[in-house]
């Protein structure tokens, strides 16, 4: 997660914001696991009362500084797994509404996916088919050094212990997968950081079996258990929720002003190769069809505004890196130097090494 300035972050309001509940619940159990949980909050702007409000929002630069804090405090007791066990999900709104009251397991993990950046905006969820597997895997959409292995175990936790709460239990057995030990046969957590040492403590406790040190951030869900019931399933009920959510959704990215702003904010923090249109236009909840429109009422199209992107990045690397331009190229999402070595010449009328040798000229353009 990258700090953009208060000004910055205000014009990325819907997505960059994450509700105060959030941050209550984590001092809160920062406090039961026995610290001053009234230090995380010195310097902030906001206090424990201001979290109270059911629609408070804290700025997720300020939410990282309190994780910073909690962790370094309570981190070594397990604080990601007893922060998600308290993370119940009636805490999650109308989010949480949607996924208990889906008619299956697969509807409700659709139900996350799509509206999780409300509620947990720096992480993306992609489900992915895999024969008889389906692939939830989450990726942070900012640079979290030294939280990132606590976000990404709190965060795979909850959706775990939420899908143990919500199974319907008769209907998962008779799809054959009984409780056994505790635990949903044929789910499993994947994790890239290490073991932790406090992990012994709470393997027994959680209703599935987690796996560090692999590849990606991954839960895995057999495809046969998503199709069972949930235990309060509602059809009605369900759809009423996602309604709200994308109402709020929707409201969310008409916060954030010109559409252009928000897609371009948003590239400046992806790491390359940049997404298609169409990828993120999901991201945006939208067809690829009208987003297309949408920007063309602004003047523009989606790979003029990526074409500006990575020319500022490019700017960006040549002036205050060593990198080669090969690397550069590289790091931009270019399988051919060449290819790479045409645009910047478009964008600048010079070369990538004419340039670093000339100087910063022309100065990136790094957004409103």
């Amino acid at each position: 997660m990258a700090n953009n300035g208060p000004d910055r972050e205000r014009q990325m309001l819907g997505l960059f914001l994450v509700p105060g509940v959030y941050l209550r619940v984590l001092a809160e159990t920062v406090g039961k696991l026995g610290h001053n949980e009234r230090q995380l909050y010195d310097g902030l702007s906001f206090s424990a009362d201001d979290l109270k409000a059911n629609n408070s929002r804290v700025f997720v630069t300020d939410a990282m500084v309190m994780a910073e804090r909690a962790l370094k405090l309570a981190g070594h007791q397990g604080l990601s797994f007893m922060l998600a066990r308290e993370l119940r999900v009636t805490i999650h709104g109308t989010l949480g509404l949607a996924a208990l009251t889906s008619p299956t397991m697969g509807e409700a993990i659709d139900s996350v996916r799509r509206y999780l950046q409300l509620r947990v905006p720096f992480l993306t969820m992609n489900i992915n088919d895999a024969g008889d597997r389906v692939l939830v895997t989450l990726r942070a959409e900012f640079d979290v050094p030294g939280l990132y292995h606590f976000l990404a175990e709190t965060v795979a936790t909850t959706l775990l212990m939420l899908a143990d709460q919500l199974i319907d239990r008769s209907s998962a057995e008779e799809m054959g997968f009984p409780l056994t030990n505790g635990k949903i046969p044929g789910i499993k957590v994947h994790l890239t950081g290490p073991e932790p040492d406090y992990f012994a403590q709470f393997a027994d406790q959680l209703p599935a079996d987690i796996s560090y040190q692999q590849q990606e951030e991954m839960i895995v869900f057999p495809k046969k258990l998503l199709d069972a019931r949930m235990r309060l399933a509602d059809a009605d009920a369900s759809k009423m929720a996602r309604d709200q959510c994308e109402f709020e959704l929707q409201k969310a990215l008409k916060d954030q002003g010109d559409i252009t702003y928000a897609i371009r904010n948003m590239l400046h923090i992806m790491p390359g190769p940049l997404p298609s249109l169409e990828t993120m236009a999901e991201r945006f909840c939208v067809s690829s069809r009208t987003l297309k429109r949408r920007l063309a009422e602004k003047d523009t199209t989606y790979r003029e505004i990526v074409e500006q992107v990575l020319k500022d990045r490019a700017i960006q690397l040549l002036r205050y890196t060593n990198q080669s331009v090969s690397e550069i190229a590289y790091e931009l999402g270019y399988a051919d130097l060449s290819n790479f070595s045409r645009a910047f010449r478009k964008w600048t009328g010079k070369s990538a090494s004419e340039f670093r040798e000339d100087g910063p000229d022309p100065a990136p353009e790094i957004g409103p």
